[in-house]
Formats: structure tokens, C-alpha cells, sequence
């Protein structure tokens, strides 16, 4: 192995530095592992290594005396419980070779520790000339999550949990945060911050809080006006501190980023209500992430209560508000407009969230494409509500290989191509997670009429206005969907056209129905585990289309979430399976095909 990289470090060969890299941690865990089996068979109690938990069964003595780690392996111990073996353990045997196996399990372990430690220095801080690639991210997410670094925005090193708000050193940071974004001046500062402990239930893809502040200043005639204006209550959000998939899903597709740059850039420009901002920031490195911002009153001073996406059913007059004002922000930054942003683009924020797309879809896009559990037919087919084109049955694999070209070739040559034949082209920067619950809603007082303001921008960038609707549209109900489909997308194409915007319907739609491609592999193959955890908890088989447990309050917590998570799922899906049908997914992926056949003979 050590050879190897010495090979890899001469040729200059990354990927086959990041590959080798990923085996000391094996080489790491084995060295330890085989010392633990290596404690004596006779004496005290020994310790039992689990391969399988990765850590010793609670089957050894506690002790007080605690050796450290490397006496604990040199001696023959336990490197992991050394806390709980017993202190007395007796002489090793007298055999060379036994003997000396602890030792060489020692060295060899400390010199892959080192090895580690040098390469995972490498990876945080060498410069990448391109964007970090997929191992790379994976490494930081496990080695770098959780540090405290300065932000790529303001320098400053930002909270990254609401801990370190309400601690003791919590006043001086929020001051700084305020302060920086000149929301108070010199002669105030943050006096106590208290969290107000409120559950926010839909932190899918942050942790957040609601936030009380008192401030503290020189009462002045000024201050006096400046302390009246001051926000007493304050929203945050970091980024998820557990490891999870959640976690990994957000560093793959760079919602830090693509908030921050919104709240940095366009937030004033975006003509939508939006909350106020008082500090983001970011760092690429750690992964972490902080929004200071207004918090919203749901259910006071005229504002609806939250809606859920799955527990509250649409209705069409903010489907109708949803198309109006998402076109409507589209059209502000178009074309070459939004190119100038300085905003990420979606070809660039999901190009890793597509290979792990595509790994998720080999494991189960298949079974769940000839519905089916785990290859038997039959389970719950009132569950199973999709049907896919027939044609795509049995190219399951093709069309996973295709996925990430197909998708980036949406915001690349198609809006060269439209431009090009005389419209306004396919490109634009938009919300891209035009959802019921990332949405506040109230009524004019003086016309009625229902109005809107966004948060989440999670996923803003600049990407094909087609491929954006497919998203938005297919977190609706099924039936909803196929009843107002050609409706919504008339509201869009109208919306366009009144801000002298010129897309042709044909392009749109070819956008729109090829944009399924990623969430048709992604929900496809996602589905085979959400019924797996299903059946292991008992309530796969007698789950049923638009659940009432998902509303019903009888299940809660994570139970609760599993259910909600299948319910979503079934509805993406089928809606994907819908759209490819009545647009005719499978021959326009056939002329896409063709297309970039003709394109690399030329």
C-alpha cells in the first residue's frame, strides 16, 4: 500500500492518491481490532472485539486505574475499553511471536494513524484547482464537520450550533455577527440571548431556533430610537451536526452555498417578500452554515399557519400564486442576466449529488420500476400507485448512465440551443424548492387577493426553468397534478411572455418532461429502502395512498417521519412516471441520445 502511494504521489494521479488514502483507516481499524483479540486467553475476564459493532462487547471488568491508549496496546490490552478491563492482567506468554504482536499491531497501527493525519491534512487544506470532487467531500464531512472556521463571506467564526449563542461567550459573538452586517452600531451590543425552545419541526436540512434577544448600550437620544428597532426576536439555522445521510445529501448538493450567496446577492433584488437577514456566512471546508434572520409569526398579524407539503392538501389558488410568483422571479434574472450574478449554477451543486443518484438508483430502481419489494410482487400494491412507461422497463441501468450528462446538458446546450433560434432561451435563476411549507401566505386587505413571501432558498441557482418546474410541480398529489398540470404550466408560459420573456411550449415541456430523469432514479431506487424499514417496523404492508397517519397524531418522532418520508416518495414518483408518460419521456430521451451521437461524430 505504502508503495503504491509512493507511485501515486510521483505520477501526480489524485484519484489514485484520494483511493489509497481511504485504506489506512482500514489498515487503522484492522491493527487495533487484532490487538484487542490478541489480550490473553486466561486471567481476568479478557476483552471481545465485534467486528461487526466496531467496538468491544460490554463483557470486560471495570477498573479504575486507566492506562492510556498506547500502554493499553503496547501492554496487550484493549486500546478501545481500556477504561473497563480489569488493571491486572497477567504476563504475556513467553512464545517470541506472541509476544511480540502486540508491539507490531502497535507500529503498524501508530504508522497509519500518522499517515492518516498527514494526508488528511492534504485534503482540508491543499487548494483544489476544481471543485471538490466526491471522496473529498466525504473525507471533510467526517474529519472536518464541526469545526469552528471563519466564514467564506464575512471572516468571522461563525456559531455553528444554538449552544454557542446561549453560552457564555454568546452576547460578544452575536455583536460581532450584528455588528458586521451594520444592523447596530458601536455604542450597543447584545446583552442575553435565550433560546425560546420551540419546536421547529421541519429542520430537514438544517437545526434551527427561535431566538430571544436583550440588548444593552448608551442611552442616548439615538440609541433610544435604534434600541426601538432592534430585533428582539431572531430565527437561526445551522447546518445538521449529526452524521447522517441528510447531512451528506446537504454537502453534496451545496444548499450552504446557494443560501448564503441569495442572502448575500439577491435577497433586496428578488421582488418577493422574503425574511429579513442579519448575518449568513459559510465555510466550504467544515461544511457548516448560519442564517441569522427575522422570524416569522405563523398564525399572528394576518400570516396562515405553516402548511406542510404532505400533511396539508393543496389548494389550486396558491398552486396558481406559486406559478405567478415563481415565473415572475425567473423572469428578473434570465439568460445572460443571471449568468452575472455570481450565483452557483445546478450543474455545478448537483454534479456529486448525481453519482450518489446513481448508486442509490442501482440498488433498487429496478424493483421498485416492476413494483415489487424486494423482487416479490403482490406486497401492497394499493401502495404502489406508479406505473412507468413501458418502454423504460428493463433500461434501468441505461438510463442511470445517462442521468448525469442528460441533466447537465439541460443547462448547458439546451439554453445555447434556444437562445440561438431567436427566444429568450431556457435559463434562468429561481427558487428551485417552490414547496407548500418553504412559503408564507396572507390576505390583502384591501383587494382579498391571497399574497406570498418564500424562505429556504436552500437550492436557489441558475438552472433550466424546465427542469426547475418538474421539480416544484412533482411534490404535488397525483391526482392533483395530472388534473391542473397544463393549467400551471399555462400560468408560467403567460407570466413569461408579460415580462417580454419569449419561450416556446415545445422546449419547455422537452425540459420539463427529460428534468424527471433525476428524481425518477433517485425516488426509484430510494423507495426499496423506505419499504424495507417499513416492513422491519411492521407497517409496510398495510400503508395506504395519502396515509391518514401521516396526520392523524397516532404515530410520532422518527416513526412518524419514516411514514411521512414513504408518503412523499410515492408521490414523487408516480408524478415522475405521469409526467414521462403523457410527455413521451422515452422518445425524447431517444432524440437526446441521437443528438449527442451526431455530437461527438462532428
Amino acid at each position: 500500500m505504502y508503495l503504491l502511494e509512493l507511485a501515486v504521489v510521483v505520477t501526480h494521479t489524485s484519484h489514485g492518491y484520494y483511493s489509497a488514502m481511504l485504506l489506512h483507516p482500514l489498515v487503522l481499524l484492522a491493527s487495533l481490532g487484532a490487538s484487542a483479540m490478541a489480550m490473553p486467553a486466561h486471567g481476568d475476564p479478557p476483552c471481545h472485539w465485534s467486528w461487526r459493532h466496531l467496538r468491544c462487547e460490554p463483557s470486560c471488568t471495570a477498573t479504575a486505574n486507566q492506562p492510556s491508549h498506547c500502554q493499553a496496546l503496547r501492554s496487550g490490552r484493549c486500546w478501545v475499553c481500556r477504561q473497563r478491563c480489569s488493571p491486572k492482567l497477567p504476563d504475556a506468554p513467553k512464545s517470541a511471536w506472541v509476544t511480540g504482536l502486540p508491539d507490531v499491531y502497535f507500529y503498524l497501527a501508530l504508522a497509519s494513524a500518522l499517515a492518516l493525519a498527514i494526508e488528511a491534512l492534504v485534503l482540508i487544506l491543499h487548494p483544489a484547482p476544481a471543485a471538490p470532487g466526491l471522496l473529498r467531500t466525504l473525507f471533510r464531512l467526517v474529519f472536518c464537520r464541526g469545526l469552528r472556521l471563519r466564514g467564506a463571506m464575512s471572516g468571522i467564526r461563525f456559531p455553528i450550533c444554538v449552544q454557542d449563542l446561549t453560552g457564555n461567550g454568546g452576547p460578544q459573538l452575536l455583536t460581532e455577527m450584528l455588528r458586521h452586517g451594520g444592523h447596530i452600531p458601536d455604542g450597543i451590543s447584545v446583552n442575553s440571548v435565550q433560546n425560546l425552545g420551540k419546536n421547529i419541526a421541519d429542520g430537514v436540512k438544517g437545526d434551527k431556533a427561535l431566538l430571544k434577544i436583550e440588548y444593552v448600550g448608551t442611552f442616548g437620544e439615538v440609541s433610544i430610537q435604534l434600541l426601538a428597532q432592534l430585533p428582539r426576536r431572531l430565527f437561526v439555522k445551522f447546518n445538521l451536526r449529526r452524521l447522517s445521510a441528510m447531512r451528506l445529501l446537504v454537502e453534496v448538493s451545496e444548499v450552504a452555498k446557494c443560501e448564503a450567496s441569495f442572502y448575500a446577492r439577491l435577497a433586496e433584488h428578488v421582488g418577493v417578500a422574503t425574511p429579513k437577514c442579519y448575518f449568513v456566512d459559510y465555510n466550504e471546508t467544515s461544511g457548516e452554515f448560519c442564517l441569522l434572520s427575522e422570524a416569522l409569526r405563523f398564525g399572528e398579524g394576518g400570516i396562515s399557519p405553516l402548511k406542510h407539503r404532505v400533511r396539508d392538501s393543496p389548494t389550486l389558488e396558491e398552486q396558481r400564486l406559486f406559478a405567478r410568483v415563481g415565473a415572475e422571479i425567473q423572469s428578473r434574472f434570465w439568460g445572460a442576466d443571471a449568468a452575472r450574478l455570481g450565483v452557483p449554477r445546478f450543474e455545478e451543486t448537483h454534479r456529486r449529488l448525481w453519482r450518489l443518484v446513481q448508486l442509490v438508483g442501482a440498488l433498487g430502481l429496478r424493483q421498485t420500476a416492476r413494483r415489487s419489494f424486494r423482487g416479490k410482487r403482490g406486497v401492497n400494491d394499493g401502495f404502489m400507485t406508479w406505473r412507468p412507461p413501458a418502454e423504460l422497463l428493463g433500461r434501468e441501468l441505461e438510463l442511470i448512465r445517462d442521468m448525469p450528462e442528460l441533466m447537465r446538458s439541460l443547462c448547458t446546450s439546451d439554453g445555447a440551443r434556444a437562445s440561438a433560434s431567436g427566444d429568450s432561451g431556457l435559463l434562468a435563476f429561481g427558487h428551485n424548492d417552490l414547496l407548500t411549507d418553504n412559503a408564507y401566505y396572507w390576505r390583502d386587505s384591501t383587494s382579498g387577493h391571497l399574497r406570498m413571501g418564500l424562505f429556504d432558498w436552500q437550492q436557489s441557482c441558475i438552472n433550466n426553468v424546465g427542469q426547475e418546474w418538474a421539480w416544484n410541480l412533482h411534490w404535488l398529489e397525483p391526482a392533483f397534478l395530472d388534473q391542473h398540470e397544463d393549467e400551471l404550466i399555462q400560468v408560467i408560459l403567460s407570466t413569461y411572455a408579460q415580462n417580454g420573456l419569449r419561450v416556446d411550449r415545445g422546449a419547455f415541456l422537452r425540459a420539463y418532461t427529460l428534468g424527471t430523469a433525476q428524481m425518477y432514479v433517485w425516488g426509484g431506487g430510494g423507495l426499496q429502502t423506505i419499504m424495507s424499514t417499513l416492513h422491519r417496523k411492521g407497517l409496510f404492508e398495510s400503508l395506504l395512498p395519502n396515509d391518514p397517519r401521516c396526520a392523524d397524531g397516532s404515530l410520532e418522532g422518527d416513526l412518524l417521519e419514516i411514514v411521512v418520508g414513504a408518503e412523499m416518495t410515492r408521490r414523487t414518483f408516480t408524478n415522475c412516471c405521469n409526467i414521462m408518460r403523457r410527455h413521451d419521456f422515452v422518445g425524447l430521451w431517444r432524440q437526446w441520445q441521437l443528438e449527442k451521437e451526431g455530437s461527438r461524430h462532428v
